[in-house]
Parts: C-alpha cells; sequence; structure tokens
C-alpha cells in the first residue's frame, strides 16, 4: 500500500536461522495442520521464509524429508523398563502406534519407504532384543520385525482417523454399518448376517487383541521351526 512505512530491520525479530532441525520441525507442524500431501519443498520453504533452494542444502528431496519427519515424530518414544519381554514389547508397539496417530497420516512413510533414522532404528533395536529374549530365532525376529512395523502403521493409520472425527461420528459409523450388516439378505451373507453385532464393537480391546495374536503367532511359528528343525 502507497505510503506503508517500510519494516525497519533494526526493530524487526531476526528470522531464526536455517537448520536441518527447523526444516523437519516445519515439516512435522505442516503434517500436523494438512497431513503429508500438503508438504513439500516450496510449502515448507514459505513456511520459514527462504527458498526452496535453500533447503536442498539440508536435504536432498522430499522424500528425505518425509523420512526424516517420520523419524522426529517417535523421537518421545520411551522404552519400556518393567515387565517380561512380552509385556514389554507389546507397550513399545502401543507406544510407536501412539506416537505416530498423533500426527495424521505420517504412519503411511512406514508403508511405502523403509525408515532408518536413529529413532526408529532404536525402537526396532528394542524390539529385536526384545524377541530374542523372548528365546525367539534370529531368523524369525528379523521377519517378525518387518510385520510388527506394518502393524504400527496400519494402527495407527486408524487410530489417527477416528481421532480426527468426533465421537458421535466414530459412534455413527459403528451404528450404520451394524445397521447395514443386519439388513443383508441372510440367505445371500449368512455369516455376516449373524455375527453383525459383533463386526463393528471392541475398540481398543480389539487392537490389543490383534497385536497379541500377532505376538503369539510369531511365538508359536517359531516354536514349530525349531521343533521340526531339531526332529531332522
Amino acid at each position: 500500500m502507497p505510503g506503508s512505512p517500510r519494516p525497519n530491520p533494526r526493530t524487526s525479530p531476526a528470522k531464526a536461522p536455517l537448520s536441518l532441525e527447523a526444516i523437519v520441525a516445519a515439516s512435522l507442524d505442516l503434517v500436523d495442520e494438512l497431513g503429508c500431501a500438503a508438504v513439500s519443498m516450496r510449502r515448507v520453504a514459505q513456511v520459514l521464509d527462504t527458498g526452496s533452494a535453500s533447503l536442498y542444502v539440508y536435504v536432498h528431496d522430499r522424500r528425505e524429508l518425509m523420512l526424516l519427519t517420520h523419524d522426529l515424530a517417535l523421537a518421545a518414544v520411551e522404552l519400556p523398563t518393567d515387565g517380561d519381554w512380552r509385556t514389554r514389547l507389546e507397550l513399545l508397539v502401543e507406544r510407536t502406534v501412539a506416537a505416530l496417530a498423533t500426527h495424521r497420516d505420517l504412519a503411511s512413510v512406514g508403508f511405502t519407504e523403509a525408515p532408518t533414522g536413529p529413532h526408529i532404528l532404536r525402537l526396532v533395536e528394542e524390539m529385536l532384543r526384545l524377541l530374542r529374549l523372548g528365546g525367539i530365532q534370529d531368523a524369525a525376529c528379523a521377519w517378525a520385525v518387518d510385520l510388527l512395523g506394518q502393524y504400527i502403521a496400519s494402527a495407527a493409520l486408524e487410530a489417527a482417523a477416528r481421532s480426527g472425527e468426533p465421537a458421535e461420528s466414530v459412534d455413527d459409523t459403528a451404528s450404520r454399518l451394524s445397521t447395514l450388516y443386519q439388513a443383508l439378505p441372510a440367505d445371500e451373507y449368512p455369516t455376516i448376517h449373524e455375527l453383525a453385532p459383533l463386526l463393528t464393537v471392541g475398540g481398543s480391546a480389539r487392537e490389543t487383541w490383534k497385536l497379541r495374536v500377532i505376538l503369539d503367532g510369531i511365538h508359536t511359528r517359531d516354536a514349530e521351526e525349531a521343533a521340526q528343525q531339531g526332529a531332522q
């Protein structure tokens, strides 16, 4: 506007120096506000009041930025110290799910990439250590931690989707699905029709059940393979 005074560099607040930490933090803030799709090098640069070219000094591309953002979201996850290996492993997985679920769809990065930042590696190291402590063979440990990673990503995305909806909306969805299932022709969908009251209930108990079934399966399958190897 004509006549508007220009900012005085002596009185204007100094712009924070650019750094990798600032770039990743700005990316995480964008994810929290708008979701992963909103994160671009240009948009992050705008948030930091700089040019896109400046960001490439610190990160190679958007892919690397999203991996770093995913890793930052896990920085505060505490390793459990109480209980046996199974109790600690369950709690560690639950804490990891909870940490990712607070950042919209950020957990989707775990589906499309193989995160290897220091914070995720700290968690993977502990998961592998606990699986070994539980007597799981090394080969099974390697595959088990991959399976747990897939569970963490999917559970976090589901939890994030639920948390973004009002409680009434979640209840309405469950009620709508239950009504739909029960209205299905019993002769065409007999099992769905019969189990309709159970298909949309469970809440946190359902999530605990899923995780425990996975861990039970890992333990049982490993024991069976160990027995087969011993019999050879």
